[in-house]
């Protein structure tokens, strides 16, 4: 007769067996509500905290990497499973046959999240995936961040290079960009310049405009063939948004070591594609507007007391009037380009700017 205790016993250790190897979904979901609490704690500015948290989110991804991986491992083992080759739908169709429900919710989960073409349809592929998320980048940043702040020129960094290296993997792509702003506003503090340049050059690298030599090439033919800022600007868009603030640095950075015609460049795109959003704003909240120059552009949007802050926000005017004082330096023949950007800064709604412009225009 079976010992009515043993058999209970023998129930829970099985239970709690087939539990441990469970597939918990959405997966790695206990290192990121762990990384949630370290982004807590950083905005709350206990520092201290949010550099524990982050550093205990690595090492239980790494837990949970490890389990998954193990789950994996032990289904795919048996030859049985390996006969049927790497396709995931056949290995899928074993693994029914065989009961091993753990590692076909984790398959499928993944090519749910990812799709099948992702994987080109390899359960190796998968297995890749699975181990490539031990890296958390989102941790290294905001360590990074903690670092910063505590004036940790090289530990901060080290986790921003490793961010920005492992960007791949980032749960929200377009986050390396706002590493690549950190690490470059990083730099630039320290005086470290080479360093904040080749940050800022890697989040316009990706710009399709800024990289297209035709388009490039077609820009300054234009202004070199004596065309003014209004039909320049009539004739070339660029909505590539994340990469004004990164060109409108550059034009600073260059200005100060005296590389002239590469802020202009910088300075010229920031400029077009600040502008090109402006005019999408006003076309998209009015049918009437039409785009009939630079001035009559930025009148219109000064009435709209969101994008004028958001000009200011951004340094536009700032950068507006470097372009107006490049043009002038670097294309003198081309006087209506220079002139044509301090008049539409009379419309700028700080009036230092206006004054300066002013004080141009009278020369």
């Amino acid at each position: 007769m079976i010992n009515k205790k043993f058999f209970v016993c023998l129930f829970f250790f099985v239970y709690s067996v087939a539990s441990f190897f469970a597939v918990e979904l959405p997966l790695f979901q206990g290192s990121l509500r762990v990384l949630e609490d370290a982004q807590y704690a950083y905005d709350s500015r206990s520092y201290g905290t949010a550099l524990k948290l982050a550093e205990d989110a690595k090492l239980l991804r790494s837990q949970e990497v490890a389990d998954y991986l193990g789950i994996l491992d032990r289904a795919l083992s048996p030859i049985e499973v390996r006969d049927a080759g790497d396709a995931i739908s056949s290995v899928i169709s074993v693994l029914k046959f065989r009961e091993v429900y753990d590692a076909i919710d984790l398959i499928q989960y993944v090519v749910e999240l990812k799709g099948v073409e992702y994987f080109n349809n390899s359960v190796s592929k998968v297995r890749e995936y699975i181990a490539s998320k031990e890296i958390i980048p989102e941790a290294a940043y905001l360590i990074a961040k903690v670092y910063q702040i505590e004036g940790e020129y090289d530990l901060s960094v080290q986790y921003y290079t490793y961010a920005w290296e492992n960007s791949a993997v980032l749960e929200i792509p377009d986050s390396k960009y706002d590493i690549l702003y950190d690490l470059a506003e990083l730099s630039y503090s320290f005086n470290k310049l080479e360093e904040a340049e080749k940050a800022l050059l890697l989040i316009v690298a990706d710009d399709p405009y800024y990289t297209n030599k035709n388009f490039v090439a077609a820009v300054y033919s234009s202004i070199k063939r004596g065309y003014g800022v209004d039909k320049v600007f009539d004739l070339y868009r660029t909505d590539c948004y994340r990469s004004t603030s990164a060109f409108f640095k550059l034009a600073d950075l260059y200005q100060e070591q005296g590389r002239l015609e590469e802020a202009f460049e910088s300075d010229l795109f920031g400029i077009l594609t600040a502008f090109t959003r402006i005019n999408e704003v006003l076309s998209d909240r009015s049918v009437v507007f039409k785009y009939t120059g630079l001035k009559n552009l930025l009148e219109t949007a000064m009435k709209n007391r969101e994008i004028s802050d958001w000009t200011v926000d951004i340094g536009f005017w700032h950068s507006l009037y470097m372009l107006g004082e490049l043009a002038d330096t670097i294309y003198p023949e081309n006087k209506d380009f220079g002139e044509t950007i301090f008049e539409s800064l009379s419309v700028a709604p700080e009036s230092y700017w206006v004054e300066l412009a002013d004080i141009r225009l009278k020369k």
